[in-house]
């Protein structure tokens, strides 16, 4: 399908606001690198910060809705482009959307600029918006295939609305349980997505034939991810191991049927396949009984955060035209993720390692996505090579 577009307009639109992975990248990576610099100085004892809500809650939201609702968003913004055929949000229109996210990520930083109540209605816009955006695109086009993303954000607003209920009717249990179930929603956009990209691109790259999916298969996971969800923010805590660990072994065998054997060779492709299997590895210590934060860190650190960096490290160099060959170093911050996740892991598994491993996962996932900020940070602000929009 071809695209259509003003080639005047795109000139006359500054290279970084022409689709919605460039800003939302840029911006989500270093806003992340901020927040866990942050996070982590206050932890050591180096700073005082006073954000809204607390300093746990303010922790886990901007990393789910601070950080990875920028990422997601950017990435189903521009994939809508390419699903449609149609141009996809740049411009004005676009900065007014990175502005909405940006404002409630300086406002949480400190509780006494604004009202709690107005960086909430802020904050909880943002999602929606971005959904009607994407919802437009699609059924415009008629392709109800692609409609699915529009109720996972509208899910992952209604869990930060519930994080900012708890928070508001003193019941802070609530609210730290809604953030666990938007990570969890998380993990079932990065399953819906991870199946669709993943073989593929593992195909395209190597020898490996790709097999047809198992229609069960696919059903029975994301109907398990939607009960893992579910038993999270209801706090049933007793039925936890078991909804963890079914979804993990469903996730596992439809990980074993994407080629991971033949991904070794090329760092865009292991560094999915590893992030990927982050995420069941994760659920299998939730499942055993571990504590809860080392399973939740391993899948949320190397899972999303390991996914996050490797399809930002794809899209970036395939959405400006570039051949899809990151820079050398770039195979380091992959590894880096994965083993702050694993630091991570381990510091909630070991009382005495517990602050040497925040600070080591911290400084593993500042050089990493300070990697991508670095050496994408240029490209995102550079027009395509082959002149497409985008």
């Amino acid at each position: 399908m071809l695209q259509i577009h003003d080639p005047k307009a795109t000139e006359r639109t500054m290279p970084l606001f022409r689709l919605g992975f460039r800003p939302l990248f840029l911006f989500g990576s270093a806003f992340s690198i901020l927040a866990l610099s942050l996070w982590v100085l206050q932890m050591l004892g180096l700073i005082s910060i006073q954000p809204h809500g607390n300093l746990l809650w303010w922790h886990g939201h901007e990393m789910l809705f601070g950080f990875t609702a920028a990422i997601i968003v950017g990435f189903l913004l521009t994939a809508v482009q390419n699903w449609t055929g149609n141009p996809g949000l740049s411009g004005t229109p676009l900065k007014a959307l990175v502005l909405l996210w940006l404002l409630p990520r300086v406002m949480l930083i400190n509780n006494s600029w604004v009202p709690f109540e107005a960086v909430m209605l802020l904050d909880l816009a943002f999602l929606p918006i971005s959904a009607w955006v994407l919802a437009e695109a699609v059924i415009r086009v008629k392709q109800w295939r692609n409609l699915i993303f529009v109720p996972v954000l509208l899910l992952m607003t209604l869990a930060n609305a519930i994080s900012y209920y708890g928070l508001l009717s003193s019941n802070p249990g609530l609210s730290h349980n809604a953030l666990y179930g938007a990570a969890f929603i998380v993990v079932f956009l990065i399953a819906l997505l991870g199946g669709r990209v993943i073989p593929f691109f593992t195909e395209r790259a190597t020898k490996w034939q790709r097999r047809p999916n198992l229609p069960w298969l696919e059903a029975a996971n994301f109907i398990a991810i939607g009960a893992l969800v579910i038993t999270v923010i209801t706090q049933f805590n007793t039925a936890l191991p078991w909804a963890a660990g079914i979804s993990s072994l469903l996730l596992l065998v439809r990980f074993c049927r994407w080629g991971g054997q033949h991904s070794l060779g090329t760092p865009l492709l292991w560094s999915l396949h590893l992030s990927y299997l982050c995420i069941p590895l994760g659920l299998m210590l939730i499942a055993s009984g571990l504590p809860v934060s080392a399973g939740f860190h391993l899948a949320a650190v190397g899972g999303m955060g390991g996914m996050i960096l490797a399809m930002m490290a794809r899209v970036s160099l395939g959405h400006t035209g570039r051949t899809l060959t990151p820079p050398k170093p770039m195979t380091v911050c992959f590894g880096l993720i994965l083993l702050g996740a694993a630091l991570r892991a381990t510091a909630s598994l070991v009382p005495s390692f517990y602050l040497t491993g925040i600070w080591m996962a911290g400084i593993a996932w500042v050089l990493a996505f300070g990697g991508f900020c670095y050496f994408y940070g240029k490209l995102l602000c550079q027009p395509r090579l082959d002149g497409r929009p985008g």
